[in-house]
């Protein structure tokens, strides 16, 4: 039998190079990361005013790399950054029409990978993976 963490790495590896070319096959190659949690972010919380500090606290990342993310949507088209309704000081995230466009994509996108991924396992296995994934993470916070 393998090491577990030489099986973990094999996993990564080739979830990575699936996702690559799904992506790619779906028009959403620049949007599998941070991009496109933010894009369905906005689009789960439409109605809603959402700020960057909404965003980091999302994708748990700092001030500097959200705002950075940000800039770099709103270049690619598919945010705006328009003043709040409540209060003009503060700014809200907003998808574009190409924002929106590209949500439903990735939807069409998460749909077909979770098929391939999770086809021909139990919801007993999966049940047993999300407890494993889950003491994997509170084993990496307890070490901070």
């Amino acid at each position: 039998m393998k090491e577990p963490f030489s099986e973990f790495k094999n996993l990564i590896t080739a979830t990575e190079r699936y996702i690559q070319e799904l992506s790619k096959s779906h028009g959403v190659e620049h949007l599998s990361g941070p991009q496109g949690w933010t894009v369905m972010f906005l689009k789960d919380n439409q109605g809603k005013e959402i700020f960057i500090k909404d965003i980091e606290k999302r994708l748990d990342i700092s001030k500097s790399v959200t705002s950075n993310l940000i800039k770099r949507m709103e270049k690619n088209g598919f945010i705006s950054v328009i003043p709040s309704r409540k209060d003009r000081r503060y700014k809200q995230i907003v998808l574009t029409p190409l924002g929106q466009e590209k949500a439903g994509k990735i939807t069409v996108f998460l749909t077909d990978l979770k098929k391939l991924l999770l086809k021909d396992i139990s919801q007993e296995d999966l049940s047993v993976a999300r407890k494993v994934f889950k003491q994997i993470k509170q084993n990496l916070e307890k070490k901070e």
